[in-house]
């Protein structure tokens, strides 16, 4: 597959109108900018609204002509840089629980991705906002994009991305999320740092991983060398065309999600990529933790990847990262 073969063609971006989703949309234009993509933007109308004393439930909104009307004229104010840009764009407004009301429009949409701002760190927002954009990630079939507020940078032409870490713990969601590194770095002449961290006893606290005791050196020499080899390994298995791609591949010790983040500083990455595991409580209690460390407290935008069936030619397609069915107008 060349690397011009990559494509992202819809975009679908929710927003609440808050600061967060502004930094989500500044880059959602620069990647629709990049790619000649089509963007949705999504206002979601809760189902129980409260304001003051009074609570308005069920279709009161959608059905109310004048509260539609002044959803559709926030979202074609928040849209005005892609008017400026002329870029492709179309609005839609929905009443119901945000996230599922998300992944229904991803899915008729057929989105390549969806760019979700969020919150940051702590308080009544992590709680609320947190909560929908952990839902879309563990959830939704394409890849999600999450933009923190707190991450001061943009991405800017030519190449939008210079440098992208991609973590990786050998799974299928990381092999695949590896696959879309590769592709998306050739496209944006990127370089990437492929990482992979060793947790030697996560159960024995931070200490075991800083502490020099000579009893526990030569385990984790050898973890780290089977590691690298590893590594290597996963690399040659993806690597298909994009052998121009710069690959430094990395091998750490201590707990992943701290690694992933102090790396992603270090080298200041403007983008972390992630494999996404499935939403089941077996799969999120164990593998969900770590992504959700680092979505919640990461400076740059992480992209998560889920690996998709490939019974369908849909998913056939998308798994080889060409998606080059046309993007259905809109009005």
């Amino acid at each position: 597959m060349a690397a011009t073969d990559f494509r992202i063609e819809r975009i679908l971006l929710p927003t609440d109108f808050s600061e967060f989703s502004n930094q989500a949309l500044r880059h959602a234009l620069a990647l629709a900018r990049k790619f000649k993509a089509r963007i949705k933007v999504l206002y979601v109308i809760p189902q129980v609204y409260v304001s003051g004393e009074a609570a308005f439930i069920g279709g009161a909104w959608l059905n109310n002509p004048e509260i539609r009307q002044q959803a559709e004229e926030e979202l074609r104010r928040f849209l005005s840089p892609a008017r400026e840009a002329r870029i492709d764009h179309e609005i839609e407004v929905r009443e119901g629980e945000h996230w599922r009301e998300i992944v229904a429009a991803a899915e008729e949409m057929r989105a390549d991705l969806v760019v979700a701002g969020t919150h940051g760190r702590s308080g009544a927002e992590r709680f609320i906002l947190g909560s929908v954009a952990e839902k879309l990630v563990r959830r939704l079939p394409c890849p999600v994009l999450t933009v923190c507020h707190e991450e001061g940078r943009t991405w800017e032409a030519p190449g939008l991305i210079g440098r992208i870490l991609c973590a990786t713990d050998f799974s299928e969601a990381a092999s695949h999320a590896l696959k879309f590194t590769l592709a998306l770095a050739a496209s944006t002449e990127a370089e990437v740092t492929l990482l992979h961290a060793v947790e030697i006893f996560p159960d024995l606290g931070e200490a075991v991983y800083r502490a020099a005791l000579p009893e526990v050196q030569p385990l984790r020499a050898e973890l780290q060398r089977k590691a690298a080899q590893q590594l290597e390994e996963a690399l040659a298995s993806v690597r298909g065309d994009h052998r121009a791609v710069h690959v430094t591949p990395r091998v750490v010790v201590g707990r992943a999600y701290k690694e992933i983040l102090w790396v992603a500083a270090e080298e200041r990455a403007d983008l972390i990529v992630i494999g996404a595991q499935g939403h089941g409580p077996i799969e999120h209690m164990i593998s969900g933790s770590n992504a959700q460390h680092v979505i919640r407290r990461a400076t740059c935008p992480v992209l998560t990847v889920r690996p998709l069936p490939a019974h369908s030619a849909v998913d056939e397609a998308r798994s080889k990262l060409t998606l080059a069915t046309p993007a259905r107008a809109s009005g």
